[in-house]
């Protein structure tokens, strides 16, 4: 009967451990990291890599300083949207939305999109970044238009 206790409190030790060694080397995202990033999501060979490093992007994007976000930076990202595939304009504009009110300058184009990504057939389309990306920039989008689907 001691054995199991001993085993459980020897794993929590361990699990502790490891967490705060995980946090620990929790840098800040440096615009390097998203610049590579970026690259990346223009270059990988397959949807499913530039999907990958698109949604690595969006999580780079929330860990990003403030003082980090240039126009520069922010034309890059928009830039992005204009992929053919639908997967990664949904993280590029979660990216987006990420940075919040300093990405504004994306807020034309995501737009301009919003319409066309409204009717996309699916359960989770780009759609919905570009609303999140909106709403996290101050702007309320407009209501879903009636549409028949379209493939993505």
């Amino acid at each position: 009967m001691l054995w199991p206790k001993l085993l459980f409190a020897a794993l929590c030790l361990l699990l502790t451990g490891v967490a705060g060694i995980a946090q620990a080397s929790g840098a800040p995202t440096s615009v390097k990291q998203l610049k590579e990033t970026i690259t990346k999501v223009r270059s990988d060979k397959t949807v499913d890599g530039r999907t990958e490093a698109a949604e690595r992007l969006a999580s780079l994007t929330k860990e990003i300083s403030s003082k980090e976000i240039t126009e520069a930076l922010v034309a890059d990202i928009t830039s992005l949207l204009e992929s053919p595939d639908d997967s990664v304009r949904y993280w590029v504009a979660t990216a987006l939305g990420n940075l919040g009110p300093a990405a504004k300058a994306a807020v034309p184009k995501l737009e301009a999109m919003l319409p066309k990504a409204d009717c996309i057939n699916g359960a989770i389309t780009s759609a919905s970044g570009i609303r999140y990306a909106l709403i996290k920039m101050g702007v309320k989008p407009p209501p879903p238009p009636k549409c028949e689907k379209i493939a993505g």
